[in-house]
């Protein structure tokens, strides 16, 4: 399998705040389920498996992606660190694993192609998508110094005022190196205030580690959002098919 790449899609979570009764990756957007646009994306590639961590009415979205991609259940939702744990004996078998959120639908095979491009040509352990977002969201904030290097990433519930005025946010689409991969998760402890174990903590990682970090700055900001509400969708400009 060394010649493809493993791609894991996180779709384990409920969509209370979309008043949507169904396993989130099924809410539909612009008239389709969310996580095809990914599964398409990924797909047109060629070179990709896919991986869905499912958990949230795990039966309907194993329906719909049969066929499509394998899938592993996440029983307990503690964090995107923990659903990539439950991939490892897959990781294992690939070079390079991508790991994206079902809820940000809009990564187009463009992206993912141009991730494949740098991570390879700059041997990177990591490479990431990021955008500049002029509104204010949730999201983990990336600090770079002066030359532009990664000094540190902030999840937002633990950010100062002057942290969360900045405007680089962090939307959790990564491709790594399988063997760092393994290695960062047996790392990632619990957060102190949510309990969770967050795939974010390995940016962190690397970067005291002095691994090699590779970001991609999408200037759309909007294709790489969360749907996470309602009123996200009204944040989407167009979709250039």
């Amino acid at each position: 399998n060394n010649s493809k790449y493993l791609g894991i899609i996180l779709a384990a979570g409920k969509g209370n705040r979309l008043d949507f009764s169904g396993p989130k990756p099924l809410f539909n957007v612009f008239g389709r389920p969310m996580i095809d646009y990914l599964i398409n994306s990924f797909l047109k590639i060629g070179m990709i498996d896919l991986l869905t961590v499912v958990g949230h009415q795990k039966e309907r979205v194993i329906n719909h992606i049969e066929g499509r991609s394998s899938y592993i259940t996440q029983n307990k939702q503690l964090g995107t660190g923990h659903a990539a744990v439950q991939c490892i004996d897959y990781i294992k078998k690939y070079k390079n694993t991508f790991i994206v959120v079902g809820d940000a639908p809009f990564i187009s095979t463009k992206h993912l192609m141009n991730m494949i491009n740098k991570h390879s040509e700059e041997k990177a352990d990591c490479t990431f998508l990021y955008s500049k977002f002029p509104i204010r969201l949730p999201y983990g904030r990336l600090l770079f110094n002066e030359d532009g290097k990664l000094k540190e990433l902030v999840e937002d519930h633990k950010a100062d005022l002057i942290t969360k005025k900045q405007k680089n946010y962090f939307t959790s689409q990564y491709l790594f190196k399988s063997r760092t991969l393994i290695k960062l998760l047996n790392r990632i402890k619990p957060d102190s205030t949510t309990g969770e174990y967050n795939l974010t903590d390995s940016i962190n990682l690397l970067i005291k580690d002095k691994g090699k970090l590779s970001s991609i700055f999408i200037k759309n900001y909007w294709e790489l959002i969360g749907i996470n509400s309602l009123n996200d969708l009204s944040l989407i400009r167009f979709l250039d098919e």
